[in-house]
């Protein structure tokens, strides 16, 4: 199965909404609003500068632009109705947002006419992310920013043990909906190469705490994509998808995966 994130406008509308469902859930997350919060809040943005988010969701982050990053204006754009949708509904009385169907590699922005560009855990889902990248430099005013923030996929784990069948529902999960696990491994040299000047670069643990929300939607899509393939029987992948559920009941419970932000500016000159 090929990463459905990279064609998601094309995916059947119910599973549009349930993806749409576990990005609301991560997005909203404690840890995950703190990683965002530590590398957009010390952007240096000029006075009323406009800010767009390449692959918006369901609109939570670009809302950051604003209210973290200290934009004036923010643009989502996103290529699923479905998650645009979303977005509006969930943001629309907020004058300064708007959303769009548009694609990270074709924006149709003017040049030159962006004072910060964000991906925020878009690039894994990109074929040729280095396309998304030109379309950034492309957009961004001179010195404008660039901020990328993606997982460090191989470092995702539910393991509390050797052999732990519930850690091999997050691989299984992963391998399935990400076509890049080593994007934010490679992409100072992408960034370099179409003209960037690089700029701080962080790593984000994330620990699922709480209710875990956002694991246990990765847990269950695993399990379930799991018996639809026919890896499991159904009947397997409903008790897999309770011992996630009884592990937190108990304290149990581990959800770990690295993320790394990396800022980057197009050349004052």
């Amino acid at each position: 199965m090929s990463d459905p994130y990279s064609s998601l406008a094309s995916e059947e509308e119910a599973t549009q909404a349930r993806i749409a469902d576990a990005m609301d859930a991560r997005c909203l997350e404690p840890a995950q609003i703190a990683i965002r919060r530590e590398y957009l809040a010390d952007l240096e943005l000029p006075a009323n500068a406009y800010a767009v988010e390449f692959g918006s969701g369901t609109g939570h982050v670009t809302r950051d632009l604003i209210t973290v990053a200290g934009a004036s204006r923010a643009l989502g754009i996103e290529p699923s109705q479905v998650m645009v949708d979303r977005a509006r509904k969930h943001f629309g009385a907020e004058t300064r947002l708007s959303f769009e169907i548009g694609d990270a590699k074709q924006t149709g922005l003017e040049d030159a006419s962006v004072d910060l560009v964000l991906m925020h855990t878009l690039l894994c889902h990109v074929p040729g992310p280095q396309d998304a990248v030109g379309e950034a430099y492309r957009v961004l005013k001179p010195g404008g920013i660039l901020a990328i923030c993606d997982g460090d996929y191989d470092t995702a784990t539910a393991r509390i043990a050797d052999f732990d069948p519930v850690d091999q529902i997050i691989r299984f999960m992963i391998n399935q909906n990400v076509t890049n696990l080593w994007i934010m491994r490679q992409i100072t040299a992408m960034l370099s190469e179409r003209g960037f000047e690089l700029g701080r670069r962080r790593g984000h643990g994330y620990v699922a705490e709480g209710d875990a929300a956002y694991f246990l939607t990765v847990i269950d899509r695993g399990a379930e994509r799991m018996a639809e393939t026919g890896v499991l029987f159904a009947e397997t992948a409903d008790a897999l998808k309770a011992e996630g559920r009884r592990r937190l009941a108990a304290n149990k419970f581990f959800g770990f995966m690295s993320y790394v932000s990396q800022i980057a500016h197009k050349p004052a000159g």
